[in-house]
């Protein structure tokens, strides 16, 4: 019995030790498991978000450049050669800018029912006419609640050399450009007023021999500009959408090349994307490296910098986003997160356009929008919606009308704000477009615009931050149309039967090809 005992007793301890060798091993093989999926996740992260890691780099290191080279007064010359790479990165976003505008709102017209179609303008619309109000109101608000341009003094010597258009002609030209008479000059034109002067030589004072040079306009004509008419080809691209889609299968020829288009133009834009961060990086630096003077411009216009910055990311990061929260009940921040890339491109570039590309990928890739809604209501968001531009305007006439040492009464507040909200509409596609549009506006208001040559020191740093305010809200358009009209699109589009026979014979002639490949 003892030797039983003494045998029994052997294999329970030999029992245990293996069974505690077994949990031991497996607990090591969960670990490295654990520590490999924990490494996978790591790489799929930094994959994820390497294009805007690489662009927060080029930023940091276009300021640092900018920062050392601007105390050696640096020539014309060197900021060209600085700012080559920059310039050569936005040449390169142009020139595929109107071809996926055409195709895109083409194809992405063509796969929706003329009733969708319709819901999805006219919230798009909607949309961006109330945002656009909203910016204007709380610019104008910001700047009677701080009054800014208080015991400012405004320099006599200054003065804004240029052609001052009338609110009317901007208007006119607006309409103009919705039915562009030529479409192939629209892609690189678009319809301007122009005017033609005489000079007269006044005499203010006969004492102390003072005259005035007056310029009087003299004729009035329609002429171009040397920018694309993005509005006129948004408008007639769709029309030729929707006509394509009711021929059926007489228009699938026709949708067949813009879909096919749209997709070798976006494929190209992947490799160009990689491009950001050095172009970003060239653009700062130039930028930074020719500014002087930062410290006297910043004393004398801080107040009324931090208010339209303050008022800027109020708008960008806490209104919008609530709005975003309330509509898609989502976490706004989120999606912020998600459009880092656009948002890198309009802070070096100043466009919301060129960042349009970009906009459709963090839109359909990372959102999950359907990129019938995406194709055609970013572009059009695009071209007019500016509701941080309306910001920046409205609390720029209100900071000139206080630095005059006038009272902001209440007609001018409403003037401020009705003619501000009608010309964000139409603000020209030019650099420096809102600042223009000031002038404008303060010439409406019967105050001259010299009075504005002060802002245009702060101009860099305004202009981008108001187009990335642009930019968010442009996309957030494009979210909560989604939100209403994605339901109501068709999930399967109609496939024609001529389409389909253009497919297979696409199909065919991959297959034959790849099957050459192999052979070789």
């Amino acid at each position: 019995m003892d030797n039983k005992e003494r045998i029994s007793n052997v294999f329970t301890v030999d029992g245990c030790a293996s069974h505690k060798l077994d949990n031991d091993s497996n607990m090591d093989v969960e670990r490295k498991m654990d520590s490999r999926s924990f490494r996978a996740k790591c790489l799929g992260l930094v994959r994820q978000n390497l294009l805007v890691t690489l662009t927060l780099v080029g930023v940091g290191c276009g300021f640092l450049i900018g920062l050392l080279v601007e105390p050696t007064g640096p020539s014309a010359s060197t900021l060209m050669w600085i700012g080559m790479p920059g310039e050569l990165y936005i040449r390169m976003l142009k020139m595929m800018i109107v071809p996926l505008v055409i195709c895109s709102v083409i194809s992405g017209t063509a796969r929706m029912d003329p009733r969708s179609n319709g819901k999805v303008s006219g919230i798009a619309l909607g949309y961006i006419m109330v945002q656009n109000l909203l910016g204007t109101v709380i610019g104008t608000a910001i700047c009677l609640i701080v009054k800014p341009g208080e015991g400012v003094e405004v320099d006599e010597d200054l003065k804004f050399e240029g052609d001052v258009m009338k609110t009317e002609d901007i208007f006119a030209d607006l309409l103009r450009n919705i039915v562009p008479d030529n479409l192939v000059a629209a892609c690189f034109r678009q319809a301007q007023t122009k005017y033609e002067f005489e000079s007269h030589v006044i005499q203010r004072d006969l004492a102390l021999n003072v005259t005035e040079t007056v310029r009087e306009v003299t004729r009035k004509y329609v002429g171009a500009a040397d920018s694309t008419n993005i509005l006129g080809l948004i408008i007639v691209c769709s029309a030729f959408g929707v006509a394509a889609a009711a021929l059926e299968e007489q228009g699938a020829p026709f949708l067949a090349f813009f879909r096919s288009a749209t997709e070798t133009i976006v494929k190209i834009l992947r490799v160009l994307i990689w491009t950001t961060p050095v172009g970003v990086a060239s653009l700062i630096a130039k930028t930074i490296a020719g500014t002087s003077n930062m410290e006297t411009v910043f004393q004398k216009l801080g107040i009324y910098f931090a208010c339209v910055l303050s008022g800027l990311i109020l708008w960008s990061f806490l209104l919008i986003p609530l709005m975003f929260f309330l509509v898609r009940r989502q976490n706004p921040y989120r999606f912020l997160g998600s459009i880092v890339p656009p948002i890198m491109m309009v802070f070096a570039t100043g466009s919301t356009m060129i960042a349009l590309p970009e906009s459709f990928i963090c839109l359909e890739e990372k959102n999950g929008v359907d990129s019938r809604i995406s194709r055609f209501v970013a572009p059009l968001a695009a071209t007019i919606g500016r509701s941080g531009s309306a910001l920046y305007i409205a609390s720029s006439c209100v900071f000139i009308i206080q630095t005059l040492g006038r009272d902001v009464s209440g007609v001018d507040i409403i003037l401020v704000i009705l003619l501000t909200w009608i010309s964000a509409l139409a603000i020209p596609s030019v650099t420096g477009a809102s600042l223009i549009t000031v002038l404008v506006l303060l010439t409406a208001l019967n105050i001259p615009g010299e009075a504005a040559a002060m802002l245009f020191a702060l101009e860099f740093f305004l202009d981008r931050s108001r187009s990335v305010g642009n930019l968010i809200d442009q996309l957030t358009c494009v979210m909560v149309n989604d939100r209403f009209c994605a339901a109501s699109l068709d999930p399967h589009p109609v496939v024609t039967e001529e389409t389909r026979s253009l497919m297979d014979k696409a199909g065919a002639a991959s297959e034959i090809h790849a099957h050459g490949n192999m052979k070789l």
